[in-house]
């Protein structure tokens, strides 16, 4: 299982690797729908996950339906017993967004 590093700013991008492949993440703070959202590219910078809001333990990768989309599961988890949404300032201390490659997956 990897934690994917978080940024503190409202918006910020970085390259990660995810089951041994180069993809590029971008996240977004949506001020009016107070969210979260979260954007996938693979190497050659081909979307495989536009805009999506982020949401406690659902897997972001599970409708995506394209060969270039990184092998496993990618959700948010609350590491903190009381965190019961998401919000500007939890995602990275109370709240982890976690890679686990479907060879981690049970």
């Amino acid at each position: 299982m990897q934690i994917i590093n978080w940024f503190q700013d409202a918006s910020w991008e970085q390259k990660i690797v995810l089951g041994g492949v180069a993809f590029f993440i971008s996240a977004t703070w949506n001020i009016r729908d107070e969210s979260w959202n979260i954007s996938i590219y693979d190497s050659s910078e081909n979307p495989i996950i536009v805009g999506r809001k982020l949401t406690l333990n659902v897997d972001l990768l599970r409708p995506v339906h394209t060969e270039n989309k990184p092998q496993g599961r990618l959700f948010a988890i609350a590491i903190a017993n009381d965190v019961e949404e998401i919000t500007r300032d939890n995602m990275g201390s109370e709240i982890e967004l976690v890679f686990a490659g479907y060879d981690e997956v049970l």
